[in-house]
């Protein structure tokens, strides 16, 4: 389906539903109206209207305003999915922004997943760094381990070559 068709589609789906309502169909018709509209396309709508209304854009909430099944919208569009969650947002809040109004839930949750992604990045430096002192740790236990017998059989040398003294008022009273 071309980009025509898909607009055409979504223009006489809302028509349709916009109709619909006008004859006393109640909200539960609006399923049947978007089920004529192509996955991808129903996923963008929901991520312009989830960043206009200052609601975070999640997989979660995409599939739920879309109307969409998540596993069957991330297993046949997952690529599109991660596209919209991330781009769609941007592209809404800067057109807001021409109207001088941004959404801040929607700023604040991508700087919560910025925020995630910062702390994911260090908590994987944070055990690489430890894997690594703990291998330079084992490397110092074991060479002092090692070196033990060495260091032991030099201190017995010397005590051994190590003369002690007594005072000499004390060599006096043996003399006598």
């Amino acid at each position: 389906m071309s980009d025509v068709d898909s607009l055409e589609t979504l223009h006489l789906a809302a028509a349709a539903y916009a109709e619909a309502l006008r004859d006393g169909a109640g909200p539960a018709a609006l399923g049947e109206h978007l089920g004529d509209i192509p996955v991808p396309m129903r996923l963008v709508l929901a991520a312009a209207i989830l960043a206009a209304a200052d609601k975070p854009v999640s997989i979660v909430s995409l599939c739920q305003v879309a109307g969409v099944s998540r596993g069957s919208a991330y297993n046949h569009h997952k690529v599109a999915m991660a596209s919209i969650r991330e781009n769609i947002p941007v592209l809404v809040r800067a057109q807001l922004a021409i109207l001088g109004e941004t959404p801040n839930a929607a700023e604040l949750f991508d700087q919560v997943r910025e925020r995630d992604e910062t702390i994911r990045e260090l908590r994987a430096e944070l055990k690489t760094a430890r894997r690594e002192r703990n291998t330079a740790l084992a490397y110092a236990r074991d060479l002092h381990e090692r070196l033990r017998p060495e260091f032991e059989e030099i201190a017995r040398e010397r005590q051994e070559k190590v003369r002690h003294l007594r005072p000499v008022s004390a060599l006096r009273q043996d003399e006598e």
